[in-house]
């Protein structure tokens, strides 16, 4: 099942920020939320991680958690 931006803040406990969401990464201890979650034109779910994880990192890590799936970036 395909997980909203939204719905992946939300689980990260993040919160909304500008026309996104802002939560703590979840690759890496985080002490204050350095994850931008938005989505794109084409309705792509985008995460950037302020503090250096990579995509792919990020990624990862939200797989783990079950809250993404291919159908996200792909």
């Amino acid at each position: 099942m395909r997980k909203s931006a939204e719905k992946i803040a939300t689980e990260l406990g993040g919160s909304r920020s500008g026309s996104g969401w802002i939560a703590k990464c979840p690759a890496h201890k985080d002490s204050s939320p350095s994850l931008s979650i938005g989505v794109g034109r084409d309705g792509r779910v985008l995460v950037h991680c302020f503090a250096g994880c990579t995509g792919a990192q990020v990624i990862q890590k939200l797989q783990q958690l079950n809250l993404w799936s291919d159908r996200n970036g792909r």
